[in-house]
């Protein structure tokens, strides 16, 4: 029985709308269209000739048609009514329930948009688990990807902290929460060495390993949910740097609160929130500069020439 013209037109329909929703614009081979169609190669070659053939007239009833054929297969594209439904990139969807569980009365519609999406964190959740923020610098950047893992994986993460007192310690600390607030990034985490929790800024954290042993998260875990929960940690560190009697004379004027030492070098002391800033500002000056105090400091300032 020959095929009648309804039946073609129902199967280019098809053809057409499979094609233009892919996420991919690579081309199909005939045996793949044939079974998707349930007909044989022979009939969608003569589908793509019919296609190809057609008349100004009829052009834009499919409303851009692109055809393309190449030695091994073909893509057929239209930009029209045809074309994939709208769809969010994982990152895109993301950032809609942050904004939605922040906004008012957007929690619901947030919950609505997280059951629909797979593997998405709850509504109720999102808040605590992401954060947006300015961009950090690329040593930050890399202490908070490797706490995000930790914190996603609940894995344990060793790092060496520059606490408020100046000195470097190992600690192993289970992220629960990253936030940020002012500009600084924060790593809320249950130290082990305390047992209890703790708020460590991500400029302070000289080096981040993450560790193969896992953690439950703590059943006394209070997410940050505001500014006031962070003030007792946002503190900076104090640091001294001593620099030759040969540029003293220059460094008074980027430095005026210096004080000139009994060798005439210039010494200039320093609040540091973050190490690596602190590491580029005293190597610009090479070996004219000297870090006097606090040792950890000193450290950071070697490990960024090594």
């Amino acid at each position: 029985m020959p095929e009648t013209a309804p039946a073609q037109v129902q199967r280019l329909i098809d053809l057409i709308a499979w094609m233009s929703q892919r996420d991919t614009n690579t081309s199909i081979p005939y045996r793949a269209a044939a079974k998707h169609l349930g007909v044989s190669t022979e009939t969608v070659r003569r589908d793509l000739d019919a296609l190809v053939s057609l008349s100004d007239e009829f052009k834009p009833w499919l409303a851009s048609l692109t055809v393309g054929i190449v030695a091994d297969g073909f893509v057929v594209e239209s930009r029209g009514s045809f074309r994939r439904p709208f769809r969010l990139t994982p990152e895109e969807s993301l950032a809609l329930m942050i904004g939605l569980a922040a906004a008012r009365n957007g929690t619901a519609i947030a919950k609505k948009l997280g059951s629909a999406i797979a593997a998405a964190p709850s509504a109720e959740n999102v808040e605590t688990c992401y954060a947006l923020g300015p961009t950090p610098s690329a040593h930050v950047e890399q202490v908070l990807s490797v706490a995000r893992q930790a914190r996603d994986e609940r894995r344990k993460l060793d790092i060496n902290y520059c606490g408020s007192a100046g000195e470097p310690a190992s600690r192993v600390v289970h992220v629960h929460q990253v936030v940020q607030h002012g500009g600084v990034w924060y790593l809320v985490a249950w130290c082990e060495r305390v047992h209890a929790f703790r708020h460590f800024r991500a400029d302070r954290v000289l080096e981040a390993k993450l560790l193969v042993h896992d953690f439950k998260p703590q059943i006394l875990f209070q997410p940050v949910r505001s500014a006031g929960d962070l003030l007792r940690t946002d503190r900076t560190i104090t640091a001294t740097v001593a620099f030759s009697a040969r540029i003293a004379r220059w460094l008074k004027e980027r430095y005026p609160d210096g004080r000139e030492a009994g060798d005439g070098r210039y010494v200039v002391t320093f609040r540091v929130a973050d190490a690596a800033w602190f590491a580029r500002e005293v190597l610009q000056y090479g070996a004219e500069a000297e870090v006097v105090e606090p040792e950890s400091l000193r450290e950071a300032v070697k490990k960024a020439v090594a």
